[in-house]
């Protein structure tokens, strides 16, 4: 198959890593590809590390708009694309037309609460799916009007994944480099959060929850990884001083080893406002870790609570609560962590999801026939 994978952003985020990860799994598989994505950014970088053809096309712009349509469905008729993928709203722009006019189907993914007018009113019913990352989102776009025969949930997969013996040593290995690297002790306990750092993520919640946390396990320590502003950052630590825990956290910024800084934690959290089906958490189960997230939006399809972790209301008791619970319990952390990699294993790894999307594209294109 030829397939155009369409993203409107060029960020960092769990959209961004899905097109990589996608996109180089279907190369790798014999189908030719083609990204488009806004210039700059984190994405197109990534992209062409893996091999991926790639066109830097203006989707935010009114004029960019206006072009990117035109400009997509001449590569389609130049080249002979199959079908397009778009993943967010302006690219599901982009591709209902684009695709309209040169007459293939449309896939797009949503990857983020929406009620867009694309989904409900234009998308095309017969050369056309949607693909939502988790039921949470299948749900709301039901609820909207969309017909749920047009819409089919592929949770997003993570390459992480590793056997529980390769999770360990890399764990054992990355451990002490981690900590000297951060001025922390060799005998610390890691508590990760690996998001951007901001209020929606569960950052201030968190510094909240310190001196709990440390008044019942001594060796904890926060690790922040993910870009940060200078003012919150800040705001942070003004609230962890005020308990007088301004040294147990550290802020990495935005990091390319997050593999390695993953495996190094001991426990993984993300009590955020809600997320749609959070690569951070699916990436830190495959590495083994329990993972303390809040009952919202998609996490409770992710983490089995009590299994692969602990699902909480979002307070910095609970939270605390929870990671104290998991702390003092080493043979409990490292069931959780077994379970945790073998759920990511047979329903979030990457291989899974390609699976799944191969099959959409090869059941649209039999359609069209």
């Amino acid at each position: 198959m030829k397939i155009l994978q369409v993203c409107s952003s060029s960020r960092i985020s769990g959209a961004e890593k899905h097109v990589v990860v996608l996109s180089e799994l279907l190369r790798r598989r014999g189908h030719t590809l083609h990204a488009i994505c806004p210039p700059g950014g984190w994405l197109p970088d990534q992209l062409r590390a893996a091999g991926i053809p790639l066109t830097e096309m203006d989707m935010r712009t009114l004029r960019g708009s206006v072009r990117a349509p035109i400009q997509l469905t001449r590569l389609i008729r130049e080249q002979g694309f199959d079908l397009i993928h778009a993943h967010l709203t302006r690219a599901t722009y982009t591709g209902l037309l684009a695709g309209r006019f040169a007459r293939v189907p449309l896939i797009s993914s949503v990857h983020c609460r929406t009620a867009d007018l694309a989904y409900r009113c234009l998308f095309p019913p017969r050369r056309g799916r949607i693909v939502t990352v988790s039921d949470f989102l299948k749900k709301g776009l039901m609820h909207k009007g969309v017909p749920a025969q047009r819409i089919q949930t592929i949770y997003n997969g993570t390459d992480f994944v590793s056997t529980a013996a390769e999770a360990a040593a890399a764990g054992a290995l990355n451990a002490l480099p981690v900590r000297a690297e951060f001025s922390l002790p060799p005998d610390a306990e890691l508590i990760g959060i690996f998001a951007r750092v901001e209020e929606f993520k569960g950052h201030f919640v968190l510094a909240e929850a310190v001196k709990r946390i440390v008044e019942a396990r001594a060796r904890a320590y926060i690790v922040c990884v993910g870009s940060v502003e200078p003012k919150i950052q800040k705001e942070l630590w003004e609230i962890t001083a005020a308990q007088g825990m301004a040294e147990r956290l550290r802020f990495t910024g935005q990091r390319e080893d997050v593999h390695r800084l993953m495996s190094a934690m001991d426990v993984l959290t993300l009590p955020s406002r809600y997320e749609a089906c959070s690569m951070a958490i699916i990436e830190g189960m495959a590495l083994s870790k329990p993972v303390v997230a809040t009952r919202a939006g998609g996490n409770p399809e992710l983490v089995e609570n009590g299994v692969t972790g602990l699902l909480i209301e979002r307070n910095p008791k609970d939270l605390a609560d929870a990671l104290i619970q998991i702390l003092g319990d080493p043979e409990g952390l490292r069931r959780m962590g077994e379970e945790a990699r073998h759920r990511a294993e047979t329903r979030f790894s990457a291989n899974v999801m390609v699976d799944q999307i191969e099959g959409l594209y090869r059941e649209l294109l039999e359609q069209r026939g």
